[in-house]
């Protein structure tokens, strides 16, 4: 299954993170695999599922996400968040050491884009305003696994600790973004906010 071997390539490759709404989700290559099977099966979300929506607060970030996003945890080789469904992944990523959004995309795009085809970007993406500060995203498409993605990232206000970044990600549809991820970008646009604390490290993700 195309999908589902995507899914398993991003854990070794992206270390992508995250867990479930109130106990830590099975981040193991197994339950990945699982839960990309499941959303195959089970097809993208209905309008109204991704109307509904609950909180996100880790890190040090809050917002509203669409209630049917899987949230997982992943501690190493630092604390980061992944909310996903079927295609696309939010991830909130909070390294310990001094990286940039721009840096990590540089990094994942050399590491696992297609040799056939030339990766589009960086390319400037949206500009938005949160947090108290307006950043500009960082764009990449390129193929991965035969499928065309779509990569934008966020640089957020750093803690005490360090920085803190949000990426989005998703196979390209005609429209760029798919609903999933153009519903969960509309939650979290009118909604996050960040402090400048220490960084908990929770089994729940709300």
């Amino acid at each position: 299954m195309r999908h589902t071997a995507t899914a398993l390539v991003f854990l070794l490759a992206a270390c992508s993170s995250g867990e479930p709404s109130s106990a830590a989700e099975d981040s193991s290559l197994a339950g990945v695999f699982l839960n990309a099977m499941f959303d195959e099966m089970r097809g993208p979300p209905s309008s109204d599922a991704l109307a509904k929506r609950v909180a996100f607060a880790q890190g040090g970030v809050r917002f509203q996400r669409p209630e049917p996003l899987r949230v997982r945890v992943e501690r190493d080789p630092y604390p980061s968040w992944s909310l996903e469904r079927g295609d696309f992944e939010l991830e909130l990523h909070t390294p310990d050491s001094e990286i940039t959004v721009a840096d990590y995309l540089g990094f994942l795009v050399d590491a696992i884009a297609s040799d056939d085809a030339e990766a589009e970007g960086p390319l400037e993406g949206r500009t938005v305003h949160w947090c108290g500060q307006e950043v500009t995203g960082v764009l990449y498409r390129f193929e991965f696994l035969g499928d065309a993605r779509i990569y934008e990232g966020f640089d957020l206000p750093p803690t005490r600790i360090g920085p803190r970044f949000l990426v989005f990600n998703d196979i390209r549809k005609k429209t760029d973004w798919s609903e999933t991820a153009q519903a969960t970008f509309a939650a979290l646009d009118a909604s996050i906010t960040c402090d400048g604390g220490k960084i908990p490290v929770r089994d729940s993700a709300d």
